[in-house]
């Protein structure tokens, strides 16, 4: 947190006479209650170095998934009129419509069919790994679970939904393809800092590489050996291996202890 928040101020000081604002940068964290905790600490930095700055509000610190449903929100035309199901109404969905999500006609691994309320949990894993992950379709190859995802899509957008994984999917369709939401980004966004870079699993990952491919720098800060994230796509394999991935890389290692005592 003490990193990323220096970070800001630091680049907001080098931009001062450069027509650099806080507008201009993006810092990711993973919950609301670390990006409460961080936009405090950025704001306190900043204002320790520079004094009281102009626009501090409308720098975006939060989640990925906050961020990619604010863009879809404002950018994306065809899908303002689409509610957001948190996990809970998720469930809820899915059990209502048991047919129509795939839910009932999804086969478990010894080829019986999915029950409601009973198997729904692990059906939406299941959901959410193919949708963020990088499976091996190979091996789904002829699965109900490869069918039942595209009967859920269909559900989705009939009734005019957003599930978290599906903001993403989208929010990575819209950077890719709109080329007015490109180049609003490219104009706006220079700086993205990512906290907790371990836990970004291949979906976040194409996000945080489409906004660098827009012209932004990028700095990430983590640490390898606390990955907790796995069972939603977490791959540690990003942080080991980002300074292959992205060009010009200077690696910085904070290998002193400050949280911990020696016993």
């Amino acid at each position: 947190t003490e990193v990323v928040a220096q970070r800001v101020a630091s680049i907001l000081k080098a931009g001062k006479d450069k027509g650099l604002a806080p507008r201009n940068i993006v810092a990711f964290t993973f919950t609301d209650k670390a990006a409460a905790e961080l936009k405090d600490r950025i704001i306190l930095r900043c204002r320790e170095h520079l004094g009281d700055i102009t626009g501090m509000a409308e720098m975006y610190v939060g989640t990925i998934h906050a961020f990619c449903l604010d863009l879809l929100m404002t950018e994306a035309r065809d899908l303002w009129k689409f509610d957001v199901l948190n996990e809970v109404q998720q469930t809820l969905f899915i059990d209502r419509h048991s047919k129509a999500s795939g839910l009932t006609t999804c086969l478990d691994l010894k080829g019986n069919p999915l029950h409601r309320y009973r198997d729904t949990r692990h059906y939406l894993t299941a959901l959410n790994i193919l949708r963020e992950d990088e499976p091996d379709m190979k091996k789904l190859n002829g699965h109900s679970i490869v069918d039942s995802l595209a009967t859920y899509h269909t559900l989705l957008d009939a009734k005019r939904q957003f599930d978290y994984s599906e903001i993403l999917e989208r929010a990575v369709d819209e950077l890719t393809n709109n080329k007015t939401l490109r180049e609003h980004l490219a104009t706006r966004i220079r700086h993205v800092i990512v906290d907790e870079y371990q836990d970004v699993n291949p979906i976040q990952e194409a996000i945080v590489w489409s906004l660098h491919k827009l012209g932004a720098t990028l700095c990430v800060v983590g640490d390898d050996d606390q990955t907790i994230h796995q069972w939603r796509g977490s791959d540690v394999g990003n942080i080991l291996t980002f300074k292959d991935r992205y060009p010009k890389v200077d690696q910085i290692k904070l290998e002193d202890n400050f949280r911990s005592s020696q016993g």
